[in-house]
């Protein structure tokens, strides 16, 4: 199970990369790359994944993961807007979809 899990994890880092990275590459035209909402998509779906594994193996900080859900769902929700308005996208949501993954990823390491 724990092998299961760290894969998960890794998946879940990954997408999280793959959607920060393509934000950057694409911050100073602003035009969005869709990949970054499935990105984002992809490390919520794993993230719920591993919301329903972890707390098996005996070791789950509930109100981590919570919070940790509703900032990915942020995530997700701005990358899509962002995808749908493409170069109308308004700046709050544009410069939060960075903000919510660094701050997932912070949580994620820190608390």
């Amino acid at each position: 199970m724990s092998v299961l899990i760290s894969l998960l994890v890794v998946l879940h880092m990954i997408c999280w990369a793959v959607a920060l990275g393509t934000w950057v590459a694409a911050a100073r035209t602003r035009v969005p790359n869709p990949g970054m909402s499935h990105a984002a998509a992809g490390a919520l779906v794993l993230g719920l994944v591993l919301m329903v594994l972890v707390p098996l193996t005996g070791d789950a900080n509930s109100m981590k993961l919570g919070i940790k859900f509703l900032v990915a769902a942020v995530a997700t929700a701005f990358a899509y807007v962002a995808a749908y308005r493409r170069e109308q996208t308004p700046s709050v949501i544009w410069f939060g979809i960075p903000t919510a993954i660094i701050a997932n990823i912070v949580i994620a390491v820190f608390v």
